[in-house]
């Protein structure tokens, strides 16, 4: 009877990501919308940014591939995800050739929570942020987070993607679908909370940043499940007609 359970609940979840691929499409394009509207050009913050992002490319391919680094952040995820729903950790531990953490419960969110929060770059993030408001004002050295968020956020992304590509336990009991719908839908909203931050230079810029996004991409994802339920509507009405058409010709 579990194993029926657990079954049913799969296959709901592979209905519940099915049904998410429209919400997944609008909100990347009401990301696009959010980045069209700064028309006075991108600051040169975002530049840093994306020589942050290089620099990480060129230090993983040629210098050194930070597998350890990756794992205990990782496994750190888990076990604050754990914490998080009052669970307990114990047994954490990390090396190149894997980790593990030992929880008292599992759910979706300790499972995921490594491959949709970028755990380096919101460390970054706080740093600065704690020593522009206890030390002194950082402002003259905001570049060097938007080189810290760029550098750390493509470590986040490049080893969420050398993850995937591997045989995760992470996503078996969710699905694969319904695991790399919240993975994307929450790297999205990360993204753009970092844009907004990098933006305007305030950390408080970041929430105003993802609610002008979620709102285009509401509107984008209403349009999206509209024009699917009317294409559905005229091909049960096609598939209706047809079906009549055939019991006129043939009638018993």
């Amino acid at each position: 009877h579990a194993a029926d359970g657990n079954m049913v609940f799969r296959v709901f979840k592979f209905a519940a990501a099915l049904a998410l691929l429209p919400l997944c499409a609008g909100m990347t394009l009401g990301a696009s919308d959010y980045l069209s509207s700064l028309n006075h050009g991108l600051p040169f913050f975002f530049k840093w940014c994306g020589w942050g992002a290089l620099s990480f490319g060129v230090f993983a391919i040629l210098l050194w591939r930070p597998v350890v680094v990756y794992v205990f952040g990782h496994e750190l995820m888990h076990a604050l995800a754990a914490w998080l729903c009052l669970g307990t950790v114990s047994n954490l531990s990390a090396s190149a050739s894997g980790g593990q953490v030992t929880t008292s419960k599992s759910n979706t969110l300790i499972r995921l929570a490594p491959y949709c929060v970028p755990l380096y770059a919101l460390v970054a993030t706080l740093i600065y942020a704690l020593l522009n408001a206890f030390w002194r004002p950082l402002g003259l050295y905001f570049h060097w987070c938007a080189f810290a968020l760029g550098f750390f956020y493509t470590f986040h992304l490049g080893f969420t993607l050398w993850s995937v590509r591997r045989d995760q336990p992470d996503f078996k009991q969710d699905g694969w679908l319904f695991s790399l719908v919240l993975i994307y839908l929450s790297n999205l909203a990360f993204a753009m909370l970092m844009m907004g931050f990098l933006f305007r230079g305030d950390i408080k810029q970041s929430w105003p940043a993802l609610r002008d996004t979620s709102v285009a991409g509401w509107r984008h994802s209403g349009a999206i499940y509209h024009d699917l339920s009317s294409a559905a509507q005229r091909a049960l009405q096609r598939n209706g007609a047809a079906r009549a058409e055939i019991e006129t010709q043939n009638p018993e």
